[in-house]
């Protein structure tokens, strides 16, 4: 062990610096996801006054990015089938979505199904809501660091993937079937107000689309 600290001194002291600041990186990112409500509630109070108070603030603040709505997409998510799509089998997503679940009151897991493949996992949720289901999607890309993370949705006719941005605290953003990007706040009460909003100038940095991840969940399942 001496040896190892002698030849690589610079890998030895990030392993370390890494193992002490990991509870504090994990206590940050939940103390994130559990203060959503109260933007929710500022948000809430500024739309019945008619002015924004707070939430300038808190962007502001935050450095959250906030992109243009050209035109809205109402969706009735009830009726989407939702899947939440993993590049791991690692039992520790089990872990993490059961965690959220007893976390947030808005992440309903009833009816839950699990599907592995040799290289990637796909989770059912068929009660979920539209906040907890990206709200999710955030929690495991947060805790599942070296993994890739997607929610796809799809009614039959309409169909779209989302991923957390990492351009914005607390943005979403993802692609429809037909090649449309679109971008979610969760500052919003995603729940009452279920729409996407549209912006093609927002950029991706992954080659999959709607319709590859819909093949991916097909061939798990």
């Amino acid at each position: 062990m001496i040896a190892t600290v002698i030849k690589y001194p610079k890998d030895v002291g990030n392993g370390v610096l890494g193992f002490l600041f990991w509870p504090f990186e994990r206590l940050f990112g939940l103390i994130t996801i559990i203060l959503l409500p109260i933007g929710l509630l500022i948000l809430y109070v500024e739309g019945k006054l008619g002015k924004k108070f707070f939430s300038k603030y808190i962007n502001k603040v935050s450095g959250q990015k906030v992109y243009k709505t050209t035109s809205r997409k109402p969706l009735n998510f009830p009726k989407f089938k939702k899947y939440i799509v993993v590049n791991s089998t690692h039992a520790d997503l089990t872990d993490q979505i059961h965690e959220a679940n007893e976390t947030c009151q808005e992440v309903d897991i009833s009816g839950m199904n699990i599907w592995r493949t040799e290289n990637y996992s796909v989770v059912e949720l068929p009660n979920i809501g539209f906040f907890g289901y990206n709200l999710l999607v955030q929690w495991l890309t947060n805790e599942l660091k070296s993994n890739e993370v997607y929610g796809f949705s799809s009614n039959g006719r309409t169909r779209f993937f989302t991923q957390n941005d990492p351009n914005g605290d607390n943005n979403m953003k993802g692609l429809t079937n037909t090649g449309k990007a679109f971008w979610l706040d969760m500052y919003e009460d995603l729940d009452q107000k279920q729409f996407l909003r549209l912006n093609n100038d927002i950029e991706f940095d992954t080659e999959l689309t709607a319709e590859s991840l819909e093949l991916m969940v097909k061939n798990a399942i």
